[in-house]
């Protein structure tokens, strides 16, 4: 396997290249939402489509959170290869990795105690509430813990 080097090179070309697989994670994570749409869409009524669509932009609106947290644990990490410490890059992923795991269990906690509130703050329609409710609790934050 190549060695690659982002502080060499043309700074486009490097920065695509690192940009790319968080691009990709993202359009992977939407496509999630939109598979999820389209089979309850084929099989369930419009109060199920509503809530998996109201439950889908929470979801979103996580993955996004926690991918810029990463994204910033990646320019740290970059800054420590960088400068060719090793011991504060190991140090720095593995607390990355520490921090992801208490993130992805704590939201997972959080949404199923707290999932009513949460999807009231949503304003989801009263004839989708229960679903709304559903999606959060029940689906989204194995999920998330996956994603994380």
């Amino acid at each position: 396997m190549k060695n690659q080097n982002l502080t060499e090179g043309g700074v486009l070309q490097s920065l695509l290249r690192f940009a790319f697989p968080v691009f990709i994670s993202l359009f992977v994570q939407s496509l999630y939402s939109g598979v999820d749409l389209m089979m309850v869409g084929q099989y369930a009524e419009t109060a199920d489509i509503s809530g998996v669509s109201t439950g889908s932009i929470l979801a979103l609106t996580i993955t996004l959170v926690v991918t810029g947290v990463l994204v910033g644990v990646a320019v740290y990490v970059g800054r420590t290869i960088g400068q060719k410490d090793t011991r504060q890059t190991r140090a720095a992923i593995g607390t990355a990795i520490v921090l992801f795991v208490i993130i992805g269990v704590a939201l997972s906690v959080l949404l199923a105690l707290f999932s009513g509130p949460i999807t009231g703050l949503l304003n989801a329609p009263e004839e989708a509430f229960d679903q709304t409710l559903a999606y959060i609790a029940e689906g989204a934050p194995f999920l998330w813990c996956c994603t994380i």
